[in-house]
């Protein structure tokens, strides 16, 4: 794979392209400042938004735009996240100038037409209600709100909650869009059957047509500093309970998270969930799934793990996961683990780098992070290169029952669950 191209534009948006013309077509993945981070008080209105901008522009109706993507082939999507709105699609080498054009409509056009924000409304309160009545959705968020504590976006529900829902009014949308949604800090990254007169032609040039007056970046804060809670939410109707357990972690820029990382794949991911999977499903029966998560952040990051299981078992099961997190410290990764879990990191991004859309996210996540047009070709050597010490090390300073909180849904009492 080639050294990807980067274009820094007057406007403020970076282009990241990475020509592969033995694959028919053009993946494209890009993003601008106006996640929930960018909300300050206004709770929800990136999300209602984001899911706004196919809704209708100045020249076309939504239907139209169904339209004529459908009739191009080409796929646009927008997407909201705490940090980021997201946009990705995927388009013909033909129709690529065609397609950045109409991805450029929806960003500086949006019109939000009254019918669709009600549409949009009515979503919004019926994802709420499944939310509501979804063990592991009630866990993880519950958990999130206590790593992140005091309203600090990296905890918050990104819909706002049910009253928000209500109260958001077509000017609150109008004022977050002009507010946060341009070119500044825009990043798009483009890979298949490209090159550089085509990017310029039919990417640079549409792009230079977004407004860049008022936008504006937001500056995530640091998280308020995690105080341990154990929670219960009592939903006596189902038939399971679902476990969260977490703590914060690191930024994606952090030192330690090329070992953290590998860490968590060992003790949650690889194979049967890793030691945690294949002792509290495989082994024991305890759980119906059982894995960990490390996710990274620009300002901080949050260490997880979730479990399903009956509630029969509930004591069973944390009893075996603090064990499990004991073990990090008594019985350490081995050589064997250790290097088993690096092969698996490195031959699992060569395997998604086979797909172009994959490349398109590893890119745009190359460009957000700063980690260099280089990053690919050094991956492997920055794996292999983490000692095992530190690994281990890693694993018993993040991951300790001590430090996490816990959060049970399901059929159980208001007590809070003995940890």
């Amino acid at each position: 794979m080639n050294l990807p191209d980067r274009t820094a534009l007057e406007s403020g948006a970076v282009l990241v392209s990475n020509a592969l013309p033995s694959n028919p077509f053009v993946a494209f993945r890009g993003s601008v400042p106006a996640g929930v981070a960018a909300e300050g008080e206004a709770h929800g209105v990136a999300e209602f938004t984001a899911r706004l901008l196919l809704s209708g522009t100045r020249r076309r109706s939504a239907a139209k735009l169904s339209d004529r993507l459908e009739g191009i082939g080409a796929t646009l999507e927008f997407h909201n996240g705490e940090e980021l709105l997201n946009f990705h699609g995927r388009c013909t080498r033909e129709t690529l100038r065609e397609t950045m054009g109409l991805l450029v409509e929806c960003l500086s056009e949006p019109t939000f037409p009254p019918r669709e924000i009600d549409r949009v409304r009515g979503e919004l309160r019926n994802d709420l209600r499944i939310e509501a009545d979804d063990t592991h959705a009630r866990a993880s968020r519950e958990l999130g709100s206590l790593v992140f504590p005091k309203d600090h976006p990296y905890g918050r529900d990104p819909k706002g909650g049910e009253a928000r829902v209500r109260q958001i009014r077509r000017s609150d949308l109008v004022s977050f869009h002009e507010e946060h949604v341009g070119p500044e800090a825009l990043i798009l990254s483009i890979v298949g059957d490209v090159d550089r007169k085509l990017i310029d032609r039919s990417v640079a040039e549409p792009l230079s047509r977004l407004k860049a007056e008022g936008s504006t970046v937001p500056v995530i804060p640091p998280p308020p500093p995690h105080k341990r809670r154990r929670v219960s939410i009592p939903m006596p109707h189902k038939a399971q309970v679902d476990i969260a357990i977490g703590a914060p972690a690191v930024s994606r820029r952090h030192e330690d998270f090329y070992a953290l990382n590998l860490a968590n794949l060992l003790f949650g991911r690889i194979g049967l969930y890793g030691r945690l999977g294949r002792n509290l499903r495989d082994e024991q029966g305890l759980a119906y799934y059982a894995y960990s998560s490390l996710e990274p952040r620009t300002a901080a990051g949050m260490w997880s793990l979730a479990a399903g299981v009956n509630p029969q078992n509930l004591a069973k099961a944390l009893t075996s996961i603090r064990k499990e997190l004991e073990r990090l410290r008594s019985d350490p990764f081995s050589s064997e683990e250790i290097r088993d879990g690096k092969d698996n990191q490195v031959g699992s991004l060569i395997v998604s780098l086979e797909r172009n859309a994959e490349v398109a996210s590893e890119l745009h996540r190359m460009e957000y992070y700063g980690l260099g047009m280089g990053f690919l070709e050094q991956y492997a050597d920055i794996v292999h290169g983490i000692s095992e010490g530190r690994v281990r090390d890693l694993a018993a300073k993040y991951f300790t029952p001590d430090d996490s909180s816990v959060v049970v849904a399901g059929p159980v009492g208001r007590a809070p669950p003995a940890w």
